[in-house]
C-alpha cells in the first residue's frame, strides 16, 4: 500500500505540472518517444544535528586563535577560548647589568570577527597548568579543554578594529616577567631547552568576559602571538631590548574551545539524534566551530522509478533560502558545502564539482534590500542520479556544513527555512526525461 500511495502522490504532483514538454527522437526507422519533465515538489525533510566534536587544530591553512563571547539571537550565547603554547627565543643572551622593564602578550588581529564590534570587549590571559597534548589521532577538538590557573595573568578591555591588521598588546603580571627575565639572565635549566621550558611553562589560554558581544580572531602565522619581555641596559647610554617567546607548533597544538551556552533551541545531545525543523519554527541551523549542521532527507526520491521504466536525470538543483532577518547583524557564510550522510548523521563524501573535482560550494545570491531573493544553489545532479538507482532502503540524505577549514575555525552561522516554512523554503528542482 505504501508503494502505491507514493505513486499516487507523485502522479498528483506531475498532473499539476504544466511545464512538461514532449518531442519525438529518431526517424522513420526509430520509433522512440521521449518526454522531458520537471518536478519541484518532492518532499524534503530537514533537521538540525550537532556533531559530537570537530577538530580545531591541525588546519592546513587559516589557523587562528579565537576568543570572545557574543549573543546569537537565533542559537544562544556563543563563546570561544583559544589555547596555545609558546617556545623559547632563539637567542637568550642578556647582559649582566641588564634590568627588567615589563612583559606583554602581543596579538595580531587576523581581520575576522563575529558579533557586535562596536562594543568594547575584554580578553583575559591565563597560564595553563596542564600540558597541551593532542588525542591519539593527532588532533585537538572544539570539546577539548585543559586546566588553567584561575588567577589572571593579564587582561585588556578595548574596542575591536577588524580589517585593520590591528595589534593588541595585553600587559602581563610583572611577577611572571621578572621571573622569566632572571631565569634567562642566569641561564637557568628551565630555559636551557624546550623540554625543560615546557615543563615549567605549559602554555596560555585566551578567555573572555561575558560583558562583550564579539568573538575575534588572531593570527598564528609567523612569530606572533608572542610573550614579549622588555629590558634595558647601559652601554654609554640606555639600550632598550626585548625577547620574544613566540607561539610554538601552532599547526598542531593551537586549538579553540567553542561552546553554545544557554541555547535557544533544543540542540540534540548526541550526533546520532536530530531536531526536526517542525520543532524549531520550521527552521534549521548551521554553525562552524560549535559543530552544528543541517540534515536533508529525500524519502520519496526512488518513487520516480516506479512511475517510469526508463528515466534519466538531466539536472538537479537544491535551493536553500536563509530565514529572513537572520543575517542583518551576522553575515551569511560565503562558503557552505554538502556531504552525503548515513542514518547516524556521519559525514560521507563531499558533493563535488564534476569538472574540477573540487568540493562544491553553494552559489550565494544576497538580496540586501528585501531579503526575498537570497539563496544558496547547489548542483546535485550526480547525487540525485546515483541515489535514484541505488539498491538500498536507506533514505537519501545530505549534511549541509560550513566549508572546511572554516567549519573548524570560525563560528559562522546560517539559519535556513524548511520546506514547510511560509516565507523561506527549500526547493529541489529535478529535470529529467523518460522514454518508451
Amino acid at each position: 500500500m505504501t508503494k502505491y500511495f507514493s505513486i499516487l502522490v507523485l502522479l498528483a504532483i506531475f498532473s499539476c505540472n504544466d511545464q512538461n514538454t514532449s518531442f519525438d527522437i529518431g526517424s522513420k526507422y526509430i520509433d522512440v518517444r521521449t518526454t522531458l519533465r520537471y518536478v519541484d515538489s518532492l518532499m524534503i525533510k530537514s533537521y538540525t544535528v550537532k556533531l559530537d566534536s570537530i577538530r580545531t587544530s591541525g588546519l592546513t591553512e587559516g589557523g587562528s586563535i579565537m576568543a570572545g563571547f557574543y549573543h546569537d539571537p537565533a542559537i544562544g550565547d556563543i563563546s570561544s577560548e583559544g589555547y596555545f603554547r609558546i617556545g623559547l627565543p632563539a637567542s637568550r643572551a642578556i647582559p649582566t647589568g641588564a634590568e627588567y622593564d615589563s612583559i606583554q602578550l602581543i596579538l595580531i588581529d587576523n581581520n575576522y570577527a563575529v558579533g557586535d564590534t562596536l562594543s568594547a570587549i575584554t580578553l583575559n590571559v591565563h597560564r595553563l597548568n596542564q600540558i597541551l597534548k593532542p588525542n591519539e589521532d593527532g588532533y585537538l577538538y572544539n570539546t577539548s579543554s585543559f586546566g588553567y590557573n584561575p588567577e589572571l595573568l593579564g587582561t585588556k578591555t578595548f574596542l575591536p578594529r577588524p580589517n585593520r591588521d590591528d595589534t593588541v598588546k595585553i600587559d602581563l603580571d610583572d611577577a611572571l616577567g621578572d621571573e622569566l627575565f632572571n631565569l634567562v639572565k642566569q641561564k637557568d635549566d628551565r630555559v636551557s631547552n624546550l623540554d625543560n621550558f615546557f615543563s615549567y611553562f605549559r602554555g596560555l589560554v585566551l578567555t573572555h568576559n561575558e560583558s562583550g558581544n564579539a568573538i575575534l580572531g588572531f593570527s598564528t602565522d609567523g612569530t606572533l602571538p608572542a610573550i614579549r619581555l622588555y629590558y634595558h641596559y647601559f652601554d654609554f647610554s640606555v639600550v632598550n631590548r626585548f625577547l620574544d617567546f613566540s607561539i610554538y607548533n601552532a599547526s598542531e597544538l593551537q586549538f579553540n574551545h567553542f561552546v553554545v551556552q544557554n541555547p535557544l533551541i533544543e540542540l540534540p545531545q548526541k550526533q546520532s539524534s536530530k531536531l526536526s525543523s517542525g520543532l524549531a519554527d520550521n527552521l534549521t541551523f548551521v554553525q562552524g566551530g560549535t559543530g552544528i549542521v543541517t540534515r536533508f532527507e529525500i524519502p520519496y526520491l526512488r518513487s520516480l522509478r516506479e512511475l517510469y521504466t526508463n528515466i534519466q536525470v538531466l539536472r538537479a538543483e537544491l535551493i536553500l533560502e536563509p530565514a529572513r532577518n537572520t543575517y542583518k547583524t551576522i553575515k551569511l557564510p560565503e562558503k557552505v558545502s554538502l556531504y552525503t550522510s548515513d542514518g547516524l548523521n556521519r559525514f560521507g563524501s563531499p558533493i563535488r564539482v564534476t569538472s574540477t573535482g573540487n568540493v562544491l560550494i553553494g552559489s550565494l545570491v544576497i538580496d540586501e534590500v528585501f531579503q526575498e531573493e537570497t539563496s544558496y544553489t547547489f548542483d546535485i545532479t550526480d547525487f540525485i542520479s546515483s541515489k535514484l538507482f541505488e539498491q538500498t532502503d536507506e533514505i537519501p540524505a545530505l549534511l549541509l556544513s560550513i566549508t572546511p577549514d572554516d567549519l573548524y575555525n570560525k563560528p559562522e552561522r546560517l539559519v535556513l527555512g524548511s520546506q514547510t516554512n511560509s516565507r523561506n523554503k527549500i526547493k529541489l528542482k529535478i529535470y529529467y526525461m523518460n522514454y518508451e
